[in-house]
């Protein structure tokens, strides 16, 4: 049986009210940085989708939108950037969408923007974020301990990293 097949597609001006209801969903929102544990206007989200972002795609399932990925603070004199991925909506979670927008922005990251490494955080709890990037090769560098205020408690950040070498054994057929 084929995996998900999701579409990496710029965002598109239709994809803010739906990204701003997935990220004022407390279920999405709780393992997302600390600045998703506000509400968020619709002017914010779309100054993230349209202005702030570096490398940003919408996510599209079956021809629906289904959340965002991208790569941002990138750090081209070091060849690095860091890799984010929102799946707001929740019918979508567990069904290997994740690791298939991971496979194509990390393969753009490192075949076309020529990235030496890629890094990502996830917090402890979110222990299906933390499997997905190891299914993806990325190696678990160290943990921030309780470094986030989650759900009246602090919580630990692992850090990751894929670096180009890793990425390039992985995908040689």
């Amino acid at each position: 049986m084929a995996g998900p097949s999701p579409t990496l597609r710029p965002p598109r001006h239709d994809d803010i009210v739906p990204y701003t209801e997935f990220l004022a969903d407390p279920e999405v929102a709780v393992w997302l940085d600390d600045s998703a544990q506000v509400p968020l206007s619709a002017a914010r989200v779309e100054a993230i989708l349209f202005r702030d972002a570096w490398c940003l795609w919408a996510i599209e399932c079956d021809g629906t939108f289904a959340g965002v990925t991208s790569l941002y603070h990138p750090d081209l004199v070091r060849g690095i950037a860091r890799y984010s991925i929102v799946i707001g909506d929740r019918t979508r979670w567990g069904q290997g969408v994740g690791a298939a927008v991971t496979q194509q922005v990390t393969e753009y990251g490192f075949a076309t923007l020529g990235l030496r490494k890629i890094e990502a955080d996830v917090l402890e709890p979110d222990t299906a974020a933390r499997a997905m990037l190891k299914r993806a090769g990325f190696a678990e560098d160290g943990r921030l301990r309780k470094d986030a205020w989650r759900r009246g408690q602090w919580v630990d950040r692992f850090l990751f990293s894929l670096l180009h070498e890793e990425w390039r054994q992985r995908n040689q057929a």
